[in-house]
Order: structure tokens, then sequence, then C-alpha cells
């Protein structure tokens, strides 16, 4: 395929690579951007997309929550093009394919939506609350589909009452890496936690309804996004050294997401995190080295560690970076962080403040909830992150002197949509990486002369021994 019709991927790694004795850890910030993903030039992907909604018998009060359901679901049936593959689901105390009345799903096209729309018009209020059963029924569905892109939207407004302790946990293991979930919550009685691990799980986004009439256009951008995802899954591939093992990743852009636990090994010491589907987009990670520093060589680079950007079966693109470490005393090196890193692990702090002071908040403690909210319109502005500073206004007021204060009549709504948002981050493009080996002048393999594993022509470290590969003046 000619490289114009091939989507270009880009891997940039930030860090502060100078070590004090007593450091332990090494923190990188990992810029991942994918351009040009439209349609490929072997077409577009098969994709997959279904409508979860809640229509336990909590949705019927008021009764504008049920019809913006409704309206929401055919305005996202309304986005789909033609050929995707797509059903609704009706969610209560257990789930049911309501369209097409049985699988395999339908394909969208003027009759199919047209009969989906009349389905989801018929959408009717009554039953319990129970999430592992929505999201088991999806995997089942997408599961007897041929599709590599599969997205669901889920909608609820109650909280997850009508299932067994853990079936919502034991779900999403089963669930995860199957499909991908936005998750939004309508109303002012549901558990935004229960949201925030389901997006979590499936790499999704969790978010409150502000106003019911907001609803469709969210359905309808969620849907049109996820159909916008042409590369199917990118990996990331991280190889440490016997002096370094990872401590956590996370995605930290465009929303934080813990992901060490979806990291898998794939033999000695290198792990694979699958990011998921892709459009044109740009994501940020957060990665921790564990670092027993005194297995460094003082005043000089040592490798900690490899990063490179995988798709297809076995396919690297984009960059192969490396994590280095430099062991120094002087601590005017060693005690500044690289800006990249300040930023994340500052937005880390500002969705801390946030959820504490809602904590504070919901235990009737106003002047705690106030303090930490106070802390969080200061971390908010030094980020520039004008969306949590919104979220915030809606309930606190900021006084001249710096104070706030909480207003009266705070929705449960308005608090939900803070501490769901508290997981959205800022992005400050990052420098130049100081370390990218471009994989087209790379060539063919070769053999470290210490360890005898196969490395690529122009690397500067080995990825299995951490040494330089090649003796000086080596040929190529």
């Amino acid at each position: 395929m000619p490289d114009r019709d091939r989507p270009s991927f880009t891997l940039q790694l930030n860090q502060n690579k100078y070590l004090a004795p007593s450091d332990d850890r090494m923190d990188v910030v990992l810029t991942v951007r994918v351009g040009d993903a439209g349609v490929p030039a072997a077409g577009l992907p098969p994709t997959a997309e279904l409508l979860l909604v809640d229509c336990s018998s909590s949705m019927d009060w008021p009764p504008t929550k049920i019809e913006a359901a409704r309206h929401a679901c055919r305005a996202a049936i309304g986005s789909l093009r033609d050929g995707v593959l797509f059903g609704v689901v009706e969610c209560t105390s257990r789930a049911r394919l309501v369209y097409p009345a049985e699988p395999p799903l339908a394909v969208a096209g003027e009759r199919t939506r047209r009969e989906a729309k009349a389905a989801a018009s018929g959408l009717i209020a009554g039953g319990g609350t129970a999430m592992s059963t929505w999201l088991d029924l999806a995997r089942d569905l997408f599961g007897k589909t041929p599709a590599v892109i599969r997205h669901a939207v889920l909608l609820t407004d109650g909280k997850n009452e009508s299932d067994h302790r853990g079936a919502l946990d034991a779900a999403l293991e089963r669930c995860r890496g199957e499909f991908a979930c936005d998750a939004r919550g309508i109303g002012d009685d549901w558990e935004p936690r229960d949201l925030q691990r389901i997006a979590a799980a499936l790499r999704g986004s969790a978010d409150a309804v502000l106003e019911d009439a907001e609803l469709a256009g969210d359905f309808r951008r969620l849907v049109e996004r996820a159909m916008g995802r042409t590369v199917p899954d990118l990996r990331l591939r991280l190889t440490t050294l016997p002096y370094s093992r990872l401590r956590f990743v996370k995605q930290v852009f465009p929303t934080e997401v813990e992901l060490t636990q979806q990291c898998r090994s794939t033999g000695g010491r290198v792990l694979e995190l699958p990011t998921g589907a892709w459009g044109d987009e740009l994501r940020e990670y957060h990665l921790c080295l564990d670092v027993e520093a005194g297995e460094l060589t003082r005043y000089e680079d040592r490798l900690l560690g490899t990063v490179t950007l995988f798709a297809g079966a076995d396919e690297p693109v984009g960059e192969q970076l490396a994590v280095v470490g430099y062991l120094t005393d002087d601590l005017a090196l060693s005690s500044v962080p690289d800006d990249n890193v300040a930023r994340v692990t500052g937005q880390a702090e500002l969705g801390r403040a946030v959820r504490a002071g809602w904590d504070a908040f919901e235990r009737d403690d106003r002047e705690a909830a106030a303090r930490e909210w106070g802390t969080a319109v200061r971390l908010a502005t030094e980020l520039g992150n004008a969306e949590i500073l919104k979220r915030l206004g809606r309930l606190i007021d900021l006084h001249e002197d710096g104070t706030v204060a909480i207003k009266d009549g705070v929705r449960p709504r308005d608090g939900f949509s803070l501490v769901l948002g508290s997981t959205i981050s800022t992005y400050t493009a990052p420098a130049e990486p100081a370390v990218a080996v471009p994989p087209e002048a790379a060539g063919a393999p070769r053999e470290c002369v210490h360890c005898g594993q196969k490395v690529r022509p122009t690397a500067e470290w080995c990825g299995h021994c951490g040494e330089p590969p090649f003796e000086a003046g080596a040929s190529s």
C-alpha cells in the first residue's frame, strides 16, 4: 500500500533522565499521535455499534428521562453510516435485544434505520438495574459479528441495585478488550463510580447528562466518533532491564484511566498494553518505572527500558524510544521535573482535590468541601484546565480573596459531572524526543555483541541486556 494510504504514527517521550542516588523511580510521559486515519485504501473496517438503554422503572419519573432516551437513540441510529452492524438493547434487571428482534445485529441502511427508530420509540420503563447483564449481552452480541471496531453507548439513571455483589466487576473482566463503551448517567440518583469503573475497564468515557435535551447530541457525537476510528488496535510494547520494572501506566489525556492491570506479559521482561481502536487523535500515557539506582554507574547514560508502538500482528510503527537514566549527585539536575511530567502529576493532584471535595460534600462537611475545591480551582487555573473550572463553577462561587463558597441548591448531577470530569485533562505539545529510532532507517536486524539478541542496526542500546550493542567501528 502506498505510504499516502497509510495512517501516520508518532510516539514521543518526555522525561528528566537525571536520578539522585536516593531516587527509586523514573517518570515518563508518552505521547501517541495517529494522523491520516480516514478511509483506508482497503476500505473501512467492519464496525458494530450497540445502544444499551436503561429502561428501569425509575426512568419513568420524570417522564422526560425515558423520552430523552428514546430521542437520543433515534438520533444515534440516524447517524449510523450504511453497512455498520448495530442493535438496540433494553436494559433492566436483565438485558433484551429489541432491535433486531434476535441476533445477528442489523446492517445499517435506510430500511433498518427506520425500523430501529420505531423500536426505540417503543421503549418502556419498568424493572430493575443489573449492569452486568447489559455488558454480558453486549459481549455476546459483538462476539457473533466480524466487526473489529466494536463500540457501545450505555445510559443509566439508577444505582446497580439488582446485580449480585461482585457481578459488575466480573462482567467487566469478561468484557475487557472485547469492546469499547462510553457511559452516561441521567437524572440525580445514580452512582458515578460505577460509570467510572465501566469507562476505565472498557476504554471509554463517563459523564453526566446535565439537561435531558442535551442527550441526543451527545449520543450522536459518541457514535460518530466511534465510526471515525479506522485503526483497529495499537499496542505499546515495554521492555525493561534487570534493574528496572513497571510500577504503573496510566492514560492521562484526553482522560485519566489506570491501565496497569491491562498490561500483559509476552515473555521475559516484555509487557504489552493494548490501547484499543484509533482515529485521527492524540493520547498521552504516564509511565512509571521502579529503578534500582544502586545498580547504575554514576555519570553515564544507562538504558532503563524501551517503548515501541505496534499495529497489526507484529508490525512496529512510528518510533522506538529509549527510557534513559543518568545517576548524578548534582541535585540541580535531578530535582527539576520534566515540564510534561509535572503537568500530568499536577492533573492527578487536581483530580484528587475534586474527588475529596465531593466526598466531603456528601458527608455534609461543607467547610472541607470548600477547602478542597479551592485547591482544585488553584490547580485547574495553573494547568489551564478550563473544563474543570467550568464544572466547578456550577457548584461554587469564587471570592476576590481566593476563597470559595458552595452555592445553594446544588443538584447531584452537577456534582456527578464534576467528579467524572475530574479525569478530563489538558494537553501541552511536548518537546521533541531526545532519543528516537526511525523504523524506516533500521534495515535488517543485527546481533548484540554482548548477549547475541537481535536489535535494530541503528540501536544505541540493546533492549535485552542494556549495553551498547555494537563494537566500535563495526560495519552495518
